[in-house]
């Protein structure tokens, strides 16, 4: 097997049928690909007879407790075949092929341990594929998009995000796959970040030339306890990595504040969005504000 595909579903079947039904089509690796769901969603909003309703040979379901994402993701690693684990989002869709090209990537280069393709938005602009490492620079917020337009890509200080991640195997499992301590954000900074540090000449790379669609978002909601997750794991990871946590939260809470007094000028509604933030991260997170 050369790639096994790992898709971590929660709820919204008809999304991941869409994500099943574009990789069926685009598969040109045929037997040398495998599909794993992994299945976080509620008892009762499963999506197994989405999974059903694919024509894919090669897939595998898996009914799991949601121990969060990349939990979901390393029960989909363990029973993987493939010598390359592609860890995809749900709301991902193919439009053209990418696989053959992607494990000719992993064989020619074999310090190559992480890649990842280009994402466009569903009208097919350019999308987020990667972001700055750790950010607490005011001037990369507004130009990550260019970065992304443009593909400049630069290991140094970005990292490639989980919605389509590919990553060597073995160097996966050698590395202790996902952190499972990090519910969900920030986990393929963490295993980057690890990959390297055990693998001083691993490489990651971004593919300009491969492209798929990501619909961002369209698997979770936009919520002040979806941002309370992202601030958890990226309080986590900046002391597991010895990074400047106090400066990162000050930071993101000041640029919170700066989109309000942005919005007080044009959006009524949006300025009491942020303000109600601001409080409830005040709130949660009194010792950083």
């Amino acid at each position: 097997m050369k790639i096994s595909l790992v898709i971590v579903a929660y709820k919204n079947g008809n999304i991941l049928l869409d994500c099943l039904n574009s990789i069926e089509k685009y598969n040109d690796l045929k037997d040398d690909l495998e599909v794993i769901v992994v299945d976080n969603s509620p008892v009762n909003e499963r999506v197994e007879s989405f999974v059903k309703q694919s024509s894919i040979q090669n897939i595998q379901y898996i009914p799991s407790d949601n121990k969060g994402f990349g939990a979901g993701n390393n029960v989909g690693a363990k029973v993987s075949q493939g010598e390359v684990i592609g860890f995809v989002n749900p709301d991902i869709v193919l439009i053209e092929p990418i696989f053959k090209q992607i494990y000719s990537d992993f064989e020619k280069n074999t310090n190559l341990a992480i890649e990842g393709i280009r994402l466009l938005k569903k009208d097919l602009s350019p999308g987020y594929s990667f972001y700055f490492e750790y950010n607490t620079k005011l001037w990369r917020n507004w130009t990550i998009k260019l970065w992304n337009k443009w593909g400049r890509f630069n290991e140094k200080n970005m990292f490639i995000t989980g919605a389509n991640l590919f990553v060597r195997k073995d160097m996966f499992m050698n590395v202790g796959m996902f952190d499972e301590n990090i519910f969900m954000y920030f986990e393929e900074s963490d295993l980057t970040s690890r990959i390297k540090s055990i693998y001083p000449h691993a490489e990651v790379k971004f593919n300009k030339g491969l492209k798929m669609i990501h619909l961002e978002g369209g698997c979770t909601d936009a919520s002040k306890e979806r941002i309370k997750m992202s601030w958890d794991s990226m309080i986590y990871y900046g002391k597991k990595n010895h990074l400047n946590y106090k400066k990162k939260v000050r930071f993101e809470y000041g640029y919170y504040k700066f989109k309000k007094c942005i919005f007080s000028l044009i959006s009524q509604s949006k300025k009491k969005e942020y303000t109600e933030l601001l409080e409830f991260l005040k709130q949660n997170y009194p010792e950083y504000l």
